[in-house]
């Protein structure tokens, strides 16, 4: 439903946001403005919503006139297939969105070639760096959405029982597997021991297993090698200082599932304050006013999304202004709108997808300036 709301959306504003702007100078000259597309854009998308993360770039890129050759990961290759069948089916001009199972080497021949006018990537801050390395090499555009370590912020006025549930999806949200899942939860001191408590007694409840079932509420983790890097991740940061304040006793035997734990006490230098922990750990911080609050959420080299929680929307509103971050959301957890620009800054990338950026990413502006006698 997301994904056809997205397309809903663009086919009904594409026209307005591409149309040509006319101007006149004082002078007498009339301008005329336009976005001419680039060409064919190489996408490079990740595993954990494999229809969504493609459909939301490669549609507006397709409806502003460009091409794009999609190379999703190898591990949603059943995905992928589907995803070529729907675009075929859909009527869309052959070619338009081409789906193509590239390696490594493919990619950097891909992005040196003279057939492909830009790069969009989601995924990894270090792949992201590499693949923006090749961009620039060959002078190529490239839109950029990388990893996050939100921060999500309560204030103390906040109703703790009200907002839990919200909260706690927020971090657990595709088993704790998402850029824009709330990574570091930012609690007032004397809110501290009623957050922990309540947290432990929610997530104690969370039943794991198959995520085709109902009852369940947090399922495996995607591969093999992220659940032993989250695995040495905890580890890291448990020998660097954090503290284990809890983790749940008892996991399938079968597949790549992680104990959900509650982490306190984390350093700020540790590496669960640092690093983008990609699944079911939930760090906390405490803070004792507003200015250490600032401090904490912004002590990450990424930016990608926040949240504050509050029933002081002017006090929101200022301390959203302080925090370093593409995306802010008050009184509720960072997510997606196809009519809303998505993105951040610092490591979390640059560039912006969907709303009216989403059309124009890939488009270059043409002035045609006609002198009037």
């Amino acid at each position: 439903l997301k994904s056809a709301s997205l397309c809903d959306y663009y086919f009904e504003v594409a026209e307005q946001v591409l149309k040509e702007e006319y101007q006149r100078l004082a002078s007498g000259s009339n301008i005329k403005i336009e976005n001419i597309p680039l060409g064919t854009v190489l996408g490079v998308f990740p595993w954990n919503f494999p229809f969504w993360q493609i459909l939301r770039s490669a549609i507006p890129t397709a409806v502003s006139g460009n091409a794009m050759l999609i190379k999703p990961a190898p591990n949603v290759g059943l995905c992928s297939k589907a995803l070529q069948e729907l675009i075929n089916e859909s009527g869309i001009p052959t070619g338009i969105l081409k789906v193509a199972l590239l390696n490594n080497e493919q990619i950097e021949s891909c992005i040196a070639s003279n057939y492909i006018h830009a790069v969009t990537f989601t995924g990894s801050t270090k792949t992201g760096a590499y693949l923006a390395s090749l961009a620039g090499k060959h002078l190529k555009p490239i839109v950029l959405e990388l990893g996050g370590s939100d921060p999500l912020i309560l204030l103390d006025d906040v109703n703790l029982p009200e907002v839990m549930d919200e909260i706690l999806f927020s971090r657990f949200q595709n088993n704790g597997q998402s850029c824009v899942a709330a990574k570091r939860f930012l609690v007032q001191t004397e809110m501290k021991e009623e957050f922990l408590a309540l947290a432990k007694q929610k997530i104690a409840t969370m039943n794991l297993g198959n995520p085709l079932d109902e009852d369940v509420k947090i399922g495996p983790l995607a591969r093999k090698d992220l659940a032993e890097n989250l695995v040495t991740q905890l580890k890291t940061s448990l020998d660097a200082g954090a503290n284990l304040y809890w983790q749940q006793e008892q996991i399938p035997e079968q597949g790549y599932f992680f104990a959900p734990c509650i982490l306190t006490d984390i350093p700020a230098d540790n590496l669960a304050a640092q690093e983008e922990l990609f699944g079911p750990i939930l760090s906390v911080f405490t803070y004792q006013n507003e200015l250490e609050l600032i401090s904490i959420a912004n002590q990450t080299e990424y930016g990608l999304g926040a949240s504050i929680f509050t029933q002081n929307i002017e006090r929101a509103k200022r301390i959203a202004e302080q925090i370093e971050s593409g995306m802010v959301y008050i009184n509720q957890m960072v997510k997606s709108d196809p009519s809303i620009p998505f993105g951040g800054i610092k490591k979390s990338g640059f560039g912006r997808e969907l709303g009216a950026a989403g059309l124009l990413a890939f488009c270059q502006q043409k002035t045609t300036w006609v002198k009037l006698s």
